[in-house]
């Protein structure tokens, strides 16, 4: 069996750069699949130089597009002639690799309109959803605090002008591309309704999340710790819709209301955190959050294994790997009951829910943790056992070659049915 991937990663192309469950999937597909299936990766390349390249079992399709000002201009806030351009080049991979059945990766990524124009099987495989995350985007960081941001940055000015148009059209395509797809993947209740609104009679299918196997192999486990400065750990990209303002104001209240003496180390990018520490007023150093900027997966996992919890304080989240990885290792998890993530973590029992926007909610919650050497424990112990389990990799591999003969099958048996339909 032949499957092109659709990615916006590169996967195991440049597995240094670049990691993630995409990367983490198809390492487990030549792991455990690759004497029943043969692998192809379309991705959207920077190098105009980069070809067609067969690398450890993949063969990689870089695609560069080689736009004009005017077609730059054209497309610019327009995802549908964005992907008229962009068509072209996935066509011919199309054609040149011939799948028997195309995995595109993310709703949110113009990709999955390809299956208007072939007559091979696609299926969607969810991430986030651009129509809701928009939404929460708007919430975390209003357009007033950007103007003010870029008052004296005309080139960032300029384009968060044009966003709404931008917005607009990316949100329209999403809807389209979902309406159109019949076979979608995904991994929580929180996306599987999302695919039953706005999919008609869609087809889906549970997959669970594909995970780095250096969680799995590590040796470094989360042990209970007796110390008195409390050490938090949050693994994020830092975006608007990732809690930034809960961090720092959950951290003032820990720190000046509650008084107990905290380490908030965050990993993610710097500069978006900046943003929000001016928005709120609240300084990451007079809070005693430490930002790490962007990690390894190596100091990730001492990261996770030397802190007492793990904070999730997204707005909005479909499966967050760092919230899996953490479980793995066995860090407590302490995470915003929004999207799927009540899928993997049961308050309570693998870890602890508390609700969004309520960062006094959750400073209470810290401290009540704290000291609770038996429970901690416990919990350690249950959510290691249920998201080892959950993101088995030989399993998951048995049910994405599963999944893949089912759509196939389904797609077959459907043409034959509509071209007896014709004939008659």
């Amino acid at each position: 069996m032949k499957v092109l991937f659709l990615s916006a990663t590169p996967g195991l192309f440049n597995e240094v750069k670049v990691g993630g469950w995409i990367a983490s999937l198809e390492n487990i597909m030549h792991q455990y699949l690759s004497d029943k299936i043969e692998i192809g990766l379309l991705f959207l390349s920077k190098d105009r130089r980069a070809v067609k390249t067969v690398k450890n079992g993949t063969t990689y399709y870089p695609i560069y597009l080689n736009l004009n000002i005017f077609q730059k201009i054209r497309s610019h806030n327009n995802i549908s002639r964005y992907w008229d351009y962009e068509k072209t080049s996935v066509m011919n991979v199309i054609d040149d690799y011939r799948p028997d059945i195309i995995h595109c990766f993310g709703s949110e990524w113009p990709y999955a309109a390809i299956v208007d124009c072939v007559d091979i099987p696609l299926v969607v495989h969810m991430q986030g959803f651009l129509n809701i995350y928009d939404f929460s985007k708007s919430m975390a960081m209003p357009k007033f605090y950007l103007y003010k941001e870029y008052l004296f940055k005309p080139k960032q000015m300029i384009r968060l002008i044009l966003s709404n148009s931008l917005i607009n059209s990316r949100d329209d395509f999403e809807r389209r591309v979902m309406k159109r797809n019949h076979y979608f993947m995904g991994r929580t209740l929180w996306d599987k309704n999302i695919v039953k609104y706005y999919s008609d009679n869609a087809k889906y299918y549970h997959v669970p999340e594909a995970i780095r196997p250096e969680f799995f192999s590590t040796q470094k486990i989360w042990k209970y710790k007796h110390r008195s400065k409390i050490r938090l750990i949050t693994i994020t990209q830092a975006s608007f819709i990732k809690g930034n303002e809960i961090i720092l104001q959950t951290a003032k209240i820990l720190k000046e209301l509650v008084g107990v003496e905290i380490e908030w180390r965050v990993a993610g990018k710097k500069d978006t955190i900046a943003m929000f520490e001016r928005k709120t007023g609240i300084n990451t150093d007079e809070v005693n959050v430490s930002l790490l900027g962007m990690i390894g997966t190596k100091q990730i996992i001492d990261e996770l294994v030397d802190a007492d919890f793990y904070i999730h304080p997204a707005i909005i989240d479909n499966s967050p790997n760092s919230l899996c990885e953490a479980q793995i290792v066995g860090c407590p998890v302490i995470a915003a009951n929004v999207g799927g993530i009540p899928q993997l973590v049961k308050d309570k029992e693998t870890g602890f829910l508390y609700p969004y926007n309520e960062p006094h909610t959750l400073a209470f919650m810290i401290c009540n943790l704290i000291g609770k050497e038996e429970l901690l424990t416990e919990i350690s112990k249950a959510e290691m056992a249920v998201s080892r389990k959950r993101h088995d990799a030989k399993g998951i591999a048995a049910t994405v070659y599963e999944t893949y003969e089912d759509i196939i099958a389904d797609y077959k048996s459907s043409r034959d049915v509509n071209n007896e339909a014709i004939v008659k």
